[in-house]
């Protein structure tokens, strides 16, 4: 069985029930033992994604939260040696153009405006974890990530 790590950081609640929720269903569907790391807020994000750096692993980071936006952990994730590889997908409401520009010139691997339902959020993160991150190069073209 493989082994995966989602960093989540959001500041709301329904959201992040809803996204616990759709990781265990994708972990049985999948057969994937997946550990889901929640931040609230960001605060030890970036130690916990280095404190599991050594296994495969997802960065997902909502835009607006409160203390630091999710443009900030980009930049922070972006700026460290040791998780400059880890993906990172920007998960938020947000269909803003300057939002998606900023994401992709910040460094994210893709933009995923969040899902109203619950069967397309379990699509989404499926997908997302069966990417081979070795051979995805980031390209404008497909950077938000569509269901």
């Amino acid at each position: 069985m493989n082994e995966i790590n989602i960093f989540y950081a959001d500041d709301d609640e329904d959201d992040l029930m809803f996204f616990y929720d759709a990781v265990e269903n994708v972990s049985k569907i999948t057969q994937k033992f997946i550990s889901l790391h929640i931040h609230k807020n960001g605060e030890n994000l970036l130690n916990s994604i280095k404190d599991n750096i050594s296994k495969k692993g997802v960065v997902f980071l909502d835009i607006n939260m409160p203390k630091k936006s999710g443009f900030d952990f980009l930049k922070e994730i972006r700026n460290e040696l040791c998780t400059y590889q880890i993906p990172v997908i920007i998960y938020s409401t947000s269909s803003n153009k300057s939002d998606i520009e900023l994401s992709y010139s910040l460094g994210a691997n893709y933009f995923v405006i969040k899902p109203y339902k619950f069967n397309d959020l379990i699509k989404m993160i499926h997908k997302i974890i069966e990417i081979n991150w070795d051979n995805n190069p980031m390209d404008m073209n497909n950077f938000v990530l569509i269901k």
